[in-house]
């Protein structure tokens, strides 16, 4: 079991090298809750379930990107508006990285991607989070908006957290993580929506601030658990 009620619990299992480590979150309902209450948050989480409801209604992600690009700040993304136009230029890259993460790939089938395919996301992320004041952090910022069923916010914590594959952060205004730890975060976050899929969908059922689905919440618990605790501590 990896919860004991999904109102009570949930266990992360984090890599230490070449080991696991179970890392615990207390009472995540109401984790989910106080990170809802969060202004920015809470315009980000009804940001992306109206992106998923236009493309649902037949929009293309592309067309969507100009919206999705400054919604991403809502999250504290750090790439600027000449980012921005950066990124406008380079529109056939993100047209082909969301090809290959496609609205209703999901975590599973991520899983079982064809080598080519993954590799060529990471091309594409290389070099979206290569362009001027990019990172791989902004990059996921707007990908998690339009493709919300599979792509995590990777800021410096949650990679630290998951995967300690970079030092632990002590602000998150200079994100250092590069793009190589994309495939490596996809792949540890499809597992973990895998394995604690019951737990996550019952989290989801049950939160009312915003609709999300179970790799949402495991995004947003993901925040907690590496970095948002720590703001909500600084308070009490």
């Amino acid at each position: 079991m990896v919860y004991e009620g999904a109102m009570d619990g949930f266990v992360f299992r984090c890599v230490r090298g070449n080991a696991e480590e179970s890392a615990p979150v207390s009472r995540p309902a109401e984790a989910l809750s106080r990170r809802g209450q969060l202004p920015g948050a809470f315009g980000y989480d009804r940001a992306a379930h109206l992106f998923r409801t236009l493309q649902a209604e037949g929009s293309d992600a592309v067309d969507l990107l100009p919206a999705a690009f400054p919604t991403s700040w809502m999250v504290n993304a750090k790439a600027t508006s000449r980012t921005f136009v950066h990124w406008t230029a380079a529109e056939p890259v993100w047209a082909e990285l969301l090809s290959i993460l496609s609205f209703d790939l999901s975590t599973d089938e991520w899983l079982t991607l064809p080598e080519a395919q993954r590799t060529a996301a990471g091309v594409a992320v290389t070099t979206l989070s290569g362009m001027p004041s990019a990172s791989l952090c902004a990059v996921t910022k707007v990908l998690a908006l339009l493709r919300p069923q599979l792509v995590p916010l990777m800021d410096d914590a949650a990679i630290w957290f998951a995967l300690g594959a970079v030092a632990e952060p002590k602000s998150a205004d200079a994100p250092a993580a590069g793009p190589e730890q994309f495939l490596p975060m996809m792949d540890w976050f499809a597992a973990e929506a895998k394995r604690s899929d019951a737990a996550l969908v019952e989290l989801a059922r049950t939160h009312t601030m915003a609709v999300l689905d179970a790799p949402q919440v495991l995004d947003r618990l993901l925040w907690w658990a590496s970095w948002g605790h720590r703001l909500f501590e600084k308070e009490a």
